[in-house]
C-alpha cells in the first residue's frame, strides 16, 4: 500500500512558509500558484494513497510511518509517526479535497483584499494543521495538531484585524478552544499514567493504548474521566453545548474561512477524535450516553436559534452546530461509521452553502442581512440552483447526500431505542426527528428570503446589462445608492457546481438497506477495519429503517411546507415582539447571561485587583519605602551642619559613651 501522508503534510507547510516569508513581494498569480499548488499536490497524494488502499486487502489497510523518535525514557518512547488507515484516509480526502475547492473559490472572493498573500498563507497553514491532527499516530502529536488548528482559526477569524468585532471573535474562539485543549491534556496525562504509552496502536516503537485496554475495566471510573475529558475537547472544537458560543461569532472572518472551518476542518476534529478514540469510549458507556445526549440537545438548541436569525452566515453557523450534534448522536449509539458518513456528506453540502452564501454576499457588496435581499433567482442563476441543491441535501430530502447519512443516524437511534427500551433512547430519536423539521424550515426560510419575492435592498438594484443603467459597473459596486448585481465569476461558480454534484451523489457510498440492497455499504465496509472491535451497536431491522425514514422525510417536507407558506413569496420581515421569538432571536440571551455571570465579574475582579495590587500594594508600598528613606535622610542631613564645634561635640559624646560602655562591662 502506498502511503504518501508525509507529502500530504509537507506541501501545505511549505506553502505556508513560502507565502509567509515572501508573499508580500509576490504577484497574485504566483501567490495562487503556491497556495493552489500546495493544496492541490496534497490532494493528489492523498488521492493516490486512498486508491492504493482500495486495492489492498482490508486486513492490511493500516500503515504507520515513524519518521523520527522524539523522546526516549526507559521503555517509554514518543515518536513522530503518521498513521494511514481507512479513517485517516477518509479525513485526508475531505480536508484536502474540499480545502482545494475553497482555495480556488477564495481567489475570486478575496481578489481585491490587500492581505491577499497573508490570507492564502493562513489557509495553507490551516490545511497543514488539520492534516497533522488526523494523521498523527499518537495522542501527543494529535494534541500538537489540535492546538495548531486552534491557532489557524484564530488567525483566519481575526483576518480583518482592523475590525474590533473580528478581533473579539478570534479571541473568543481561542479562549473557548483552550478550555477544550485543557481537557485533552488532562486526558493525555491520565492515559499516560494508566497505560504508560501514548501511541494509538502497536508500531515499531512500542505498544499502543488501544492494545493495552482491558475489557474487564468497562465502566471503570478512570475510563469515564478519560472519556469525558476527551469529549470536553471535542465539545469545544466541534461547538457543542456548553462551548458552542465561538462558532457563530467566527462568521466575522471572510466567508471562505467560514466554509473551511465549518465544512472540512476545525469543527470536524471533535467528531474525528471520538471515532479515533472509540476503544476508550466503548469502555465508558456512560460517557457515550453523555455524548449522544449533548449531541441531541445541541442539535435541537441550535436549530431553534437558526429559525429566527437574519444574518445568512449565522443561520448557516447554527446549522453547522446542529448538524454536528447529529454526528455525535450517531457516535453516541456506537455507530461511528454513521457519524463519519454524515461528516463526509456535510462537508460537501455545508461548503456548498457557505460558498453560495459568499457568492450572494459578493454580489450584494458585502450585505449579509436577509431583510436586504430577495428576488435574486433570475440574477444569480448558478448560485440559485446550487444553493437549492445544498438546501435540499441538508434538509434530508432523498436521494441527495444528506438524506442517506442523516437517515443512517436516525435509524441507529431508533434501533438503539427498540433494543434497550429506554426512554432516553426514544427521546433522542424524537429530538432528532423534530430537528429534521426545524432544519428544513430554517434552511428554506433562508432560501426563500434570498432568492424569492422582490429585491428589498436599500439601494436600487439592476441586473447586469439593464439598459436603464447606461453604464457598466464592477460586480458588487455601489455608487450613489445603486447596486449592480452580477453572478460570481467562474472561479467562484465552478467550485459551487462541483460541490453541488457531490451533494447529489455523495450519499451513494452509504447504505441502501431501504431498497433491500443490504450489501451495498461501501463506506461502512471501508471503515470496518477501524471499528471492528465495536460489538455493541444495535442493528436496525428493515421495518425500523422504513419507519424512521418515512417519519424523517415526512417531517422534513412539513418543515419545507411551513417555510413555503410563510416565505414562499418572499421574506417580508415584520418586527415581532413575541417573547418567545425575541428569546430565539437573541439566542436565548446566552451571551448576555455569560457577560453578566462570568465576564463582568472577572473584569471587576481584575480591575479591583489591579487597583489594589498596583495602586495600594505596589505603588503604595514603593511610596512608603521612598517616604521612609526620605525621612531618614532628612534626619541624617541635620548632622551635616559644617560647623567644627558641632563635630567636636559629637566626637566628645562618642568618646564618653565608649568609656561608659567599657566601664559598665568592667
Amino acid at each position: 500500500m502506498t502511503n504518501l501522508t508525509a507529502g500530504v503534510l509537507l506541501f501545505p507547510l511549505l506553502g505556508f512558509v513560502i507565502l509567509g516569508v515572501t508573499g508580500s513581494a509576490l504577484p497574485r498569480r504566483m501567490i495562487l500558484a503556491v497556495a493552489w499548488g500546495a493544496c492541490g499536490l496534497a490532494f493528489l497524494l492523498a488521492t493516490i494513497s486512498f486508491f492504493s488502499m482500495l486495492g489492498t486487502p482490508p486486513a492490511a489497510r493500516t500503515s504507520d510511518q515513524v519518521l523520527y523518535t522524539w523522546v526516549v525514557s526507559g521503555d517509554f518512547q514518543v515518536s513522530f509517526g503518521l498513521l494511514f488507515d481507512p479513517l485517516s484516509a477518509t479525513m485526508l480526502m475531505i480536508v484536502t479535497g474540499v480545502g482545494l475547492l475553497i482555495h480556488i473559490y477564495s481567489a475570486g472572493y478575496m481578489e481585491d483584499d490587500p492581505g491577499f498573500w497573508r490570507f492564502f498563507s493562513y489557509m495553507n497553514f490551516f490545511i497543514f494543521a488539520m492534516v497533522l491532527l488526523v494523521s498523527a499516530d499518537n495522542f501527543l502529536f494529535l494534541l500538537v495538531g489540535w492546538g495548531l488548528v486552534g491557532l489557524a482559526s484564530f488567525l483566519l477569524i481575526g483576518f480583518w484585524y482592523q475590525r474590533r468585532t473580528a478581533v473579539a471573535a478570534a479571541q473568543k474562539a481561542l479562549v473557548i478552544n483552550i478550555i477544550g485543549d485543557f481537557g485533552l491534556m488532562i486526558a493525555i496525562f491520565l492515559i499516560f499514567r494508566q497505560y504508560g504509552v501514548l501511541n494509538f496502536y502497536n508500531n515499531a516503537n512500542g505498544p499502543g493504548v488501544f492494545s493495552a485496554l482491558d475489557p474487564a475495566t468497562t465502566g471503570n471510573r478512570l475510563q469515564l474521566v478519560i472519556a469525558l475529558c476527551l469529549f470536553l475537547a471535542c465539545a469545544a472544537k466541534s461547538a457543542q453545548l456548553p462551548l458552542y458560543m465561538w462558532l457563530p461569532d467566527a462568521m466575522e472572518g471572510p466567508t471562505p474561512v467560514s466554509a473551511l472551518i465549518h465544512a472540512a476542518t476545525m469543527v470536524t476534529a471533535g467528531v474525528y477524535l471520538v471515532a479515533r478514540a472509540h476503544p476508550l469510549f466503548e469502555l465508558a458507556p456512560t460517557a457515550l450516553t453523555i455524548v449522544a445526549v449533548i449531541g441531541g440537545v445541541t442539535a435541537l438548541f441550535a436549530a431553534t436559534i437558526a429559525i429566527a436569525q437574519l444574518d445568512i452566515k449565522r443561520v448557516l453557523a447554527y446549522s453547522t452546530i446542529s448538524q454536528l450534534g447529529y454526528m455525535f448522536m450517531g457516535e453516541g449509539v456506537h455507530n461511528y461509521s454513521a457519524g463519519i458518513f454524515h461528516l463526509t456528506t456535510h462537508a460537501y453540502f455545508k461548503a456548498l452553502l457557505f460558498l453560495a452564501a459568499g457568492a450572494v454576499i459578493h454580489a450584494l457588496g458585502g450585505e449579509q442581512d436577509m431583510r436586504q435581499m430577495g428576488g435574486l433567482r433570475s440574477r444569480l442563476r448558478t448560485t440559485f440552483w446550487t444553493f437549492l441543491v445544498g438546501t435540499l441535501a441538508i434538509s434530508g430530502i432523498p436521494p441527495l447526500a444528506g438524506f442517506w447519512s442523516k437517515d443512517e443516524i436516525l435509524s441507529s437511534l431508533l434501533a438503539q431505542a427498540t433494543a434497550n427500551h429506554k426512554a432516553i433512547s426514544y427521546l433522542l430519536w424524537g429530538i432528532a426527528i423534530v430537528t429534521v423539521a426545524l432544519t428544513a424550515f430554517y434552511m428554506f426560510r433562508l432560501f426563500y428570503g434570498i432568492f424569492m419575492g422582490d429585491y428589498r435592498g436599500s439601494g436600487r438594484a439592476s441586473h447586469e446589462g439593464d439598459e436603464e443603467e447606461g453604464e457598466e459597473e464592477e460586480p458588487s459596486h455601489r455608487t450613489a445608492g445603486r447596486l449592480t448585481i452580477h453572478e460570481a465569476p467562474p472561479i467562484m461558480t465552478i467550485p459551487l457546481i462541483i460541490l453541488a454534484v457531490l451533494s447529489i451523489i455523495g450519499g451513494l457510498v452509504g447504505s441502501f438497506d431501504l431498497i433491500s440492497l443490504s450489501k451495498w455499504r461501501p463506506l461502512t465496509a471501508f471503515l470496518a477495519p477501524v471499528f471492528a472491535d465495536v460489538h455493541t451497536m444495535a442493528t436496525a431491522s428493515f421495518g425500523v429503517e422504513w419507519i424512521s425514514t418515512l417519519v424523517s422525510v415526512g417531517f422534513a417536507l412539513l418543515g419545507i411546507f411551513a417555510a413555503w407558506r410563510l416565505y414562499g413569496r418572499g421574506f417580508q420581515y415584520k418586527e415581532n415582539k413575541n417573547p418567545f421569538y425575541q428569546l430565539l432571536y437573541h439566542k436565548y440571551y446566552v451571551d448576555e447571561i455569560l457577560d453578566v455571570v462570568i465576564v463582568q465579574p472577572i473584569l471587576w475582579f481584575g480591575r479591583t485587583a489591579a487597583r489594589v495590587l498596583e495602586g495600594d500594594v505596589l505603588d503604595g508600598g514603593s511610596r512608603a519605602v521612598a517616604g521612609g528613606l526620605r525621612g531618614i535622610s532628612a534626619g541624617l542631613r541635620r548632622l551635616q551642619t559644617g560647623y567644627v564645634r558641632n563635630y567636636a561635640l559629637a566626637i566628645l559624646i562618642g568618646v564618653v559613651l565608649i568609656i561608659l560602655y567599657y566601664a559598665v562591662r568592667g
